[in-house]
């Protein structure tokens, strides 16, 4: 089967059982009673989280990018940034493949010293999510014990083990990185050890791939865009985590869930769900993950938590696709051209 075929048909099943679960037990009745109910002014607060943490993320982008390219802005990445969100609909997580190319185009860089930004981007949020998650199980692991004791939802301890092997991962990844950049000669020869069984043609396309990529992690020597990058990620987080406020008041939800709730929701639902089946356009294992959190371990009615989730996918991938169609139609973007470019890498 074509790759790209098998990638489609694997996110289809992923999405297909996870809207089953999510969906199973709601009457359509009581579904569509808790969308009739939602008070959409709130949803107004909501819109401009979103699109601020948009501005944030272009503007850490800038100070990866920096390194590299100078005097790119941030307003110039905002077209890149969005476009390649918006591929995230497209099957195994294309946006980044698209954000990378676009950038390479745009900022004239090598695709994939482009690409490590994105990689190094990656990095900063995963290890963000994971210390909030270190931090949920140090000193609040009563927030993981479910409210609805039916049991369908025991998930601390796989809460725990994927905490441990991704920060482990991390671990290793960040520190490999800082090996490239101060003590490269170190990492080639561990590199080259790594690689010494595959063809002479795989080991010299590797090892090229390496060097443009270690010229993406510069961000590590300028300590000023390290920090500010690591200022930015926070903040970041902090934007998702109070924007899942005014959603709460929208389904009138707001007194019947802790202050940790909103922090469980996008722990469980970017850190876990969407990592472990990255389904095109997060359809399905963001539901699923908001009828986890909500229903399963705050016990809000399984309808209600449910379209929680229906309307929070909305509002983040629905504004994600009018401004990346914005910038894709304005800037004469052609996803041909980015299947041809990726066929010759």
């Amino acid at each position: 089967m074509n790759k790209k075929y098998l990638h489609l048909f694997i996110g289809l099943i992923i999405i297909a059982f996870s809207l089953y679960y999510a969906f199973k037990g709601v009457k359509l009745s009581e579904l569509s009673e808790a969308l009739m109910s939602i008070h959409y002014v709130y949803l107004i607060p909501a819109i401009f989280l979103v699109l601020l943490s948009y501005l944030l993320r272009a503007m850490r982008w800038r100070y990866l990018v920096r390194p590299i390219k100078k005097d790119i802005s941030t307003t110039t990445l905002l077209s890149p940034m969005m476009v390649g969100y918006m591929a995230n609909m497209l099957p195994a997580r294309a946006g980044e493949f698209v954000r990378a190319y676009l950038l390479s185009r745009k900022a004239d860089i090598s695709f994939s010293s482009s690409f490590a930004t994105i990689f190094i981007e990656r990095l900063f949020d995963l290890i963000v999510l994971l210390l909030l998650i270190v931090w949920i199980l140090l000193f609040m692991p009563e927030a993981l014990t479910p409210k609805n004791h039916d049991g369908a939802y025991q998930i601390i301890d796989k809460v725990k083990i994927f905490g441990a092997v991704s920060l482990l991962l991390c671990i290793f990844i960040l520190l490999f990185s800082a090996l490239l950049q101060y003590k490269n000669d170190w990492a080639m020869k561990i590199l080259g050890i790594c690689i010494k069984p595959f063809p002479q043609r795989w080991r010299e396309k590797i090892i090229g791939l390496v060097h443009s990529f270690t010229v993406g992690l510069n961000i590590i020597r300028d300590r000023r865009g390290f920090m500010a990058t690591i200022s930015l990620s926070f903040l970041i987080w902090i934007v998702f985590i109070v924007n899942y406020y005014p959603l709460y008041w929208a389904f009138g939800i707001e007194n019947a869930l802790p202050v940790i709730s909103s922090l469980m929701i996008l722990c469980l639902t970017v850190a876990i769900f969407i990592t472990l089946a990255p389904t095109p356009g997060f359809l399905g294992s963001y539901h699923l993950a908001c009828v986890v959190t909500l229903h399963g371990i705050f016990g809000i009615q399984k309808a209600v938590a449910l379209s929680y989730g229906i309307v929070a996918w909305f509002l983040a991938m629905g504004l994600t696709v009018v401004i990346g169609s914005f910038y894709a139609i304005r800037e004469h973007v052609s996803f041909g051209e980015f299947s041809a470019k990726k066929e010759q890498l």
